[in-house]
């Protein structure tokens, strides 16, 4: 079992290299409080198999048992000492192991300015459909009850690297916004945040300033935006005051609102995207980096262009490793997969941070898929890590919003199972 998932960080730094020890597991089971006994699927190898699983696809358990041939167990016993462990000792695995490797990768990637940069979006997935799930997370409201599947909102907090620092998991209709302010522990004074028109409201603003944190983000398109009424910098660069909302959001206390300040001084720009297959021609950012000599208009567009590496990073933990739709059954085991997916792909990110390095190439351009492949060959116990495929660099290119491949032409189901089935048994008769 060892040669498949610690022989891949055999060779990197000390930090990495016991980033999924069985020491760091063992402490983390014990941070949450488990007993457990000595046996064949002890916590150690349980989640050096779910691990393994993930790093196949998120493939059915009666493969995973199968990956591991030197432990002998059923599908059934290892589901049940997965369902032993509980999901805070997940929760701790994925808190300690990402602290080593993003503290080993922070030193290798240059910062922008001095500053680290953190990218913040937000996506979703889908589980199988059982009433606890669906009692936990609900599914879209356009379809009817037993016709879907749940769905769980997640917010990911990227390093600029692609490391996934935090993932936080919510019931499908749950603000970003409110999820937003969850992710800031997370970032030391002096980081930069990076997001999207959804993380552009007064209150995350205020928040991230009075933790001495940086945003960039976009305005949102509902508020207006006039480049006369600020102090001007340049023709598309202004200083704003923008004063503090009468209304409190329903998820903060009155105490936390009061505490907010009652006008915050803000720097907004405007720029024209000029590349092909952008659907925006202009762009109109805000952030909290006044200083325009430190920072330059230019410069800030640049570094809002590569938030796009958070969409990235996600359509690789969504549809290369398969966390599109997740396989557990309960709204435990849900958090515990996705909390082994960020561990897995952690691990894949900081062989391709290396591999970067070793091959004089930015990190993203080498290929996750064929990290993946390599750890999942058993051959990864080199000394020399071997010379990954890199992605071209493809600037400018651009490929229409549409798919080639048709699917089956079935009808959708508009109703639930149960109910087509007997329709179905009165045509037979």
């Amino acid at each position: 079992m060892t040669r498949s998932i610690t022989a891949a960080v055999e060779d990197l730094k000390s930090s990495i290299r016991h980033s999924l020890s069985p020491d760091l597991i063992t402490r983390a089971c014990i941070e949450a409080g488990h007993q457990w006994r000595e046996r064949t699927l002890n916590p150690v190898t349980t989640i050096w198999m779910f691990t393994l699983q993930i790093l196949h696809g998120n493939t059915s358990c009666q493969h995973a048992v199968k990956l591991v041939p030197e432990v002998s167990a059923t599908d059934g016993a290892y589901c049940q000492a997965r369902a032993r462990i509980p999901l805070s000792a997940f929760e701790a695995l994925v808190r300690r192991t990402t602290e080593l490797l993003l503290r080993s990768i922070d030193v290798a990637c240059e910062r922008w300015h001095g500053h680290r940069v953190f990218f913040i979006d937000g996506s979703s997935c889908t589980m199988p459909d059982t009433p606890e799930l669906q009692s936990a997370f609900g599914q879209p409201t356009g379809q009817e009850h037993g016709c879907g599947f749940p769905m769980a909102n997640l917010v990911g907090l990227f390093h600029r690297s692609g490391l996934l620092v935090k993932m936080i998991v919510n019931p499908l209709y749950t603000s970003e916004a409110r999820i937003a302010s969850q992710v800031f522990d997370c970032l030391l004074p002096g980081d930069v945040l990076v997001g999207d028109r959804a993380y552009s409201s007064y209150v995350n603003l205020a928040l991230l300033r009075r933790r001495e944190l940086h945003a960039v983000v976009r305005e949102h398109a509902r508020r207006p935006v006039d480049f006369r009424r600020g102090r001007r910098i340049a023709k598309n660069d202004q200083i704003i005051v923008r004063a503090k909302p009468a209304r409190r959001p329903h998820w903060m206390t009155e105490e936390q609102f009061d505490r907010l300040p009652d006008r915050l001084e803000l720097r907004q720009l405007r720029y024209r995207v000029a590349t092909d297959g952008y659907r925006s021609d202009e762009v109109v950012l805000i952030t909290t980096l006044l200083d325009a000599e430190a920072y330059p208009l230019e410069e800030l567009a640049q570094l809002y262009g590569e938030r796009w590496e958070a969409e990235t990073c996600l359509r690789h933990l969504k549809q290369t490793m398969g966390m599109d739709m997740l396989r557990c059954k309960t709204a435990s085991g849900v958090r515990k997969e996705l909390a082994i997916y960020a561990v897995a792909y952690n691990l894949v990110r900081s062989i391709m941070v290396r591999a970067g390095i070793n091959q004089g190439v930015p990190p993203n351009r080498i290929s996750l898929i064929d990290v993946i492949r390599w750890i999942c060959l058993g051959t990864s116990g080199a000394r020399e890590l071997p010379h990954f495929v890199v992605n071209p660099r493809r600037p400018g290119r651009t490929q229409p919003r549409a798919v080639k491949r048709r699917l089956k032409q079935y009808a959708r189901l508009t109703h639930p199972r149960s109910e087509m089935r007997k329709v179905m048994e009165t045509w037979i008769l």
